[in-house]
């Protein structure tokens, strides 16, 4: 009955795979070896499906109205029944994916089955969402009352300006303010269908007892239209967006460019590319900037999505050094364009990452939340041995092509916070 589909191997046990008719994912890593077993339920909705400025936030406000109470349990007996199990329980919401999550011994891997799946029909009570609406405003503000999250948010709004992966996950004061419980109970209706759903489990289980839990549990689950519009995203021209905050003793600098998309074949080169360019310790921006003393924190990082991606470059330093940090930050970024990288801060790189995967890969939790944006992603499973010979391959030309293809001089987006003004900053 279970279609068992293998298509790699990693830390010696074969993945499985399996739809059930109504078109939810089953994805599976067996780690025998392991006590723990973590399951997920990967919802294929975020912030970016957010086309109405009305549900703005909604995604990541379901996800809180998820835990307030299903059709046969509130809020406290969620809670209690997870903890008589010793359950590690927790859900989070991005541009892209709304995920809920389970780490559990392998004896109660069923009962945490089906606790959570009891939780992707939630009740959507109007008195829960009244009193969660002040919750969810309250995040709001502590994330603006922490700099660099504002400035974060801010680089976000300011380079895809108009497109939905602008504006906040959270929402805004006024978006959660004005949302109706029906809107909700639409969202949900439209967005939590078993054809845009992903079941995701990793460790010590029992494969055939999985498949036959979920098709006895979720087979009559409703399926749907849930469409999200992809398309690739670059900014029209380069712009500076500098919020003066004279409050602020330092200042926050970002600089977002047009990067590799999540598909791109020249994903693994550019991931390297920022390695060597600005992640942690060993990086260019490390050794020429933060290890001369001119900043507090300095780095680079690559965020790719369906569709679009960006490269961006974030420093923090005193306000007396900004203006010489944010030259030096484009003067690394030409010198790396210009010159290319060499063979051995790219091994650096390679093993770096190499080391990450391996050392990762011995968490269950880990390698159930890859199964799940594996299948998003490629629509299969990778092997943590195939991702290294992926990682192995990519040579300095590959590098060099995969930043080369997009204007990232051209339409340089830069948001700065702190005392400083655009004149000051930009002297």
């Amino acid at each position: 009955m279970a279609e068992s589909v293998s298509n790699g191997k990693s830390n010696g046990e074969m993945f499985r795979m399996h739809r059930l008719s109504n078109g939810l994912q089953i994805v599976a890593q067996p780690m025998p070896d392991f006590e723990s077993v973590a399951l997920s339920y990967y919802v294929r909705t975020g912030s970016r499906d957010e086309l109405n400025p009305d549900l703005y936030g909604v995604s990541h406000f379901l996800e809180h109205m998820v835990f307030k109470g299903t059709q046969t349990l509130d809020w406290q007996q969620i809670t209690l029944e997870f903890n008589k199990i010793g359950a590690e329980l927790n859900a989070y919401t991005s541009h892209e994916a709304t995920v809920f999550y389970a780490r559990v011994l392998g004896e109660y891997m069923e009962r945490a089955f089906e606790l959570l799946s009891d939780m992707m029909y939630p009740r959507l009570q109007e008195d829960d969402f009244t009193t969660e609406k002040e919750v969810i405003i309250n995040e709001i503000a502590r994330s603006e009352d922490q700099p660099d999250n504002l400035a974060w948010h801010l680089m976000v709004r300011n380079y895809f300006d108009s497109n939905p992966l602008g504006h906040d996950v959270l929402g805004s004061r006024e978006s959660i303010r004005d949302m109706r419980i029906e809107q909700m109970r639409n969202y949900w209706q439209q967005r939590y269908v078993a054809n845009n759903l992903i079941f995701a489990i990793a460790g010590n289980f029992d494969w055939e007892k999985v498949v036959n839990l979920l098709e006895t549990r979720c087979k009559d689950w409703r399926t749907g239209n849930a469409p999200r519009h992809v398309q690739h995203y670059e900014p029209q021209q380069a712009s500076n967006h500098v919020v003066v905050d004279n409050n602020l003793k330092q200042q926050i600098t970002l600089l977002a460019m047009p990067a590799v998309d999540m598909r791109d074949p020249g994903y693994y080169a550019a991931l390297l590319g920022s390695t060597i360019f600005g992640a942690g310790e060993g990086s260019r921006l490390y050794w020429n900037i933060y290890q001369k003393g001119l900043v507090e924190s300095v780095g680079s990082s690559l965020w790719a999505l369906e569709g679009t991606g960006m490269f961006m470059i974030e420093a923090n330093s005193t306000p007396e050094n900004a203006p010489g940090v944010l030259k030096l930050l484009r003067s690394e970024l030409d010198s790396l364009l210009e010159d290319g990288v060499h063979e051995d801060e790219l091994r650096r790189a390679k093993d770096k990452w190499i080391s990450n995967l391996v050392l990762s890969s011995e968490s269950t939790f880990v390698r159930m939340r890859s199964l799940s944006s594996d299948w998003v992603t490629e629509g299969r499973l990778l092997s943590v041995e195939e991702e290294i010979e992926r990682f192995e391959k990519v040579t300095t030309k590959d590098v060099m092509d995969a930043f080369h293809r997009f204007p990232m001089r051209e339409k340089q987006v830069l948001t700065a916070l702190g005392p400083l003004n655009e004149q000051e900053l930009l002297a």
